[in-house]
């Protein structure tokens, strides 16, 4: 089952090592180096939570669901959980599989987490300060998450954090079942838009056609389409409740900023979808706490930005040199949030509070 992996594994043992704690027995022979890290860690007799970032999407729901799976697989007690309701596209996969929504936490003070596509506390459920983190899983850059115990930190710049769990499933030298292959696949088409992105890897081509051949879809472009069309129709939701179904916080200094990623079923729908929003985006930002507000709303080709708050646009110009001052921001082909948005902005501010 273990296969070669074309990209090494981040496992990282984090922060400090109490003193007088014993040195650890030599891994079992029937346990992988892998697996056999993840056993390391004092999970103690609590639940394990395994949750996403707050507003979910499909590719934080399918991810905590598959590594929930693996750490039970491991002997550990282990639970998928959400930030939050889940998304019209994820329910659309979940129901389609006969796969539980995992449970809805409002707050995680007291409770042990692994985190799974993300590792800010902006981002992460409310309380997590006060929670234990015993792990980490996610595709984007290191965060502000803290912790005194050593943890197991899977880290890789991949297009969906779902081909990292699969990787640390190839790792472990786990059987992936249908149910965790379907859940992981899933999150990986939504995140890397069926293979289209600009952020695939071949981890996630490994990932996709190894999962692929073990959901047994007929049709996995037809499941993506449906997805796609669940996403976007955005049935009975306010314009508010659509900015927020998938959105994200940041802290780069003494600035915060959040950004809306909303998606867009034609080119024309972008206009008319992003002028709505726009229209109701004073109340959206008096409501946000935030110092900046901005939305992505996008096709599979097309993003058009536009923002809200008071250094809005005076940060888009410092960012995005090319800003000809029209009021929002063209991308062609589709700004992918996390790589083609939040590092110019956060470069910017940074730039600006030196």
């Amino acid at each position: 089952m273990l296969k070669k992996l074309s990209v090494l594994l981040l496992v990282l043992a984090l922060v400090s090592v109490c003193p007088g704690v014993p040195a650890e027995e030599p891994a079992s022979p029937e346990r992988t180096v892998h697996a056999d890290l993840l056993l390391t860690v004092d999970y103690g007799d609590q639940v394990t939570y395994v949750i996403g970032h707050k507003s979910p999407d499909a590719d934080t729901v399918g991810s905590a669901i598959a590594y929930a799976g693996l750490l039970q697989q491991l002997g550990i007690s282990a639970k998928a959980a959400v930030a939050g309701p889940v998304n019209q596209e994820t329910k659309y996969a979940l129901d389609l599989f006969g796969i539980d929504q995992p449970e809805v936490l409002s707050d995680a003070a007291g409770k042990q987490f692994v985190l799974v596509d993300h590792s800010e506390y902006t981002q992460a459920l409310d309380g997590m300060r006060s929670a234990r983190i015993v792990g980490v899983v996610d595709h984007h850059g290191i965060g502000d998450i803290r912790n005194t115990e050593r943890i197991v930190v899977w880290s890789l710049p991949a297009g969906a954090t779902a081909s990292i769990v699969w990787s640390a499933y190839q790792a472990c030298d786990v059987e992936i079942s249908r149910e965790m292959a379907r859940a992981m696949l899933f999150a990986l088409l939504s995140d890397t838009k069926n293979m289209t992105s600009m952020n695939v890897t071949k981890l996630d081509r490994e990932a996709y056609a190894d999962l692929n051949a073990i959901a047994a879809v007929d049709d996995v472009a037809g499941l993506y389409d449906a997805m796609k069309a669940a996403k976007s129709a955005y049935t009975g939701m306010t314009l508010t409740e659509i900015f927020y179904d998938d959105y994200k916080e940041y802290i780069v200094g003494e600035y915060t900023f959040g950004i809306g990623d909303v998606f867009a079923d034609s080119e024309e729908s972008i206009l008319t979808l992003s002028e709505r929003i726009e229209a109701e985006f004073p109340k959206i930002y008096a409501s946000s706490k935030m110092d900046m507000l901005f939305c992505l709303v996008s096709t599979e080709n097309r993003t058009r930005m536009i923002w809200c708050g008071d250094g809005a646009e005076a940060l888009v110009r410092a960012a995005f040199p090319d800003y000809d001052g029209s009021g929002s921001l063209i991308f062609e082909p589709k700004a992918p949030r996390k790589s083609k948005v939040v590092p110019p902005l956060t470069r910017a501010l940074e730039e600006k509070q030196k």
